[in-house]
């Protein structure tokens, strides 16, 4: 079985964990308070970020996904 702790201590995993959370939580905090203010301002806020965050969890997943992968076959070939 791999290390799943040892994959997610990569440096570009916690660079996107750490950049994607804040601008997620903005992107979500602003459709909210957008819906709850009838403000505008915040949804065009949420439309800036939602590519943003969408962007960074996907890059996310597909990193874990490979180094998952990467760490699978080099097990297999020991």
């Amino acid at each position: 079985m791999t290390d799943r702790k040892a994959i997610r201590q990569d440096k570009w995993l916690l660079r996107l964990m750490k950049a994607g959370l804040p601008v997620a939580l903005i992107c979500v905090a602003s459709l909210w308070v957008g819906h709850l203010y009838n403000d505008s301002a915040f949804g065009k806020l949420f439309l800036v970020t939602l590519p943003i965050a969408l962007i960074l969890g996907f890059a996310y997943n597909i990193r874990y996904v490979m180094l998952l992968a990467r760490a699978k076959r080099e097990a297999s070939s020991e």
